[in-house]
């Protein structure tokens, strides 16, 4: 294997999603005026399970509106009532605006991406819509992304990776994906014949039945060492 170009799941991966998804839980309950014990991170991740389960479950949906299904499943559930005289787009947009705009950056990813950026081609294989991941943070590495938006499919469904590979213009084995969410990724490039960098940031366990990766690393530091590897392997010098 010597890539040619680098693709990567975005939220988590890159960027840490539970920090921006649970701002913006934060402030939906502070506009409802929801007084609870509940942390903003327990209801974000309650709402982030809701959000997944719906989108794997039924025929594609625009992230946008599944969000806004799942917001207000949770909202429901836990505070009847609450979202009484409040338009539900509207708090939609608000939660989103921080899950998309104040995700940051995880410490090693600006680093790696400074390195790999002159070195490589690089994509986000990303669930979102394209509109919301362009007000993500990290844009300036990427010239292209494929969403699901752009495949009308979810991850890890086939078509959205067979699209990324068609966009960049290379087979499958010309390619690395570097990815937090195994069930979503790893499921679903292995079967093209892409090689998948798991990058395990929460000490995750695979399933039984799943594939494996062809790396795990907790950061994404360690794929630079790979990378040079297998360029020093492929032309006796470093890139």
């Amino acid at each position: 294997m010597n890539p040619k170009a680098l693709t990567f799941d975005y939220f988590g991966t890159l960027v840490d999603v539970d920090r921006g998804g649970t701002l913006g839980m934060a402030e939906v309950l502070r506009r409802l005026s929801v007084e609870t014990g509940d942390s903003a991170f327990d209801v974000y991740l309650d709402w982030d399970i809701r959000n997944v389960r719906l989108y794997r479950g039924q025929a594609y949906t625009r992230y946008r509106d599944v969000a806004q299904q799942a917001l207000a499943a949770v909202l429901d559930a836990r505070w009847p009532g609450a979202r009484r005289g409040h338009a539900l787009d509207a708090l939609a947009d608000v939660f989103l605006t921080h899950l998309v705009e104040a995700s940051p950056a995880h410490a090693d990813a600006v680093p790696f991406l400074d390195w790999a950026a002159a070195r490589y081609p690089l994509m986000p294989v990303t669930n979102m819509d394209s509109d919301l991941w362009r007000r993500t943070q990290l844009t300036r590495y990427f010239e292209h992304v494929t969403t699901a938006e752009m495949a009308q499919a979810y991850k890890p469904s086939q078509a959205i990776f067979a699209l990324a590979l068609d966009r960049l213009a290379l087979p499958a084995q010309d390619v690395l994906h570097c990815s937090l969410a195994s069930w979503a990724d790893i499921d679903g490039a292995k079967p093209l014949g892409m090689a998948v960098a798991w990058i395990n940031r929460g000490a995750d366990t695979l399933g039984t039945w799943q594939p494996r990766p062809d790396f795990e690393f907790d950061t994404l530091s360690p794929v630079r060492d790979v990378l040079e590897s297998l360029s020093f392997t492929a032309t006796g010098e470093t890139r």
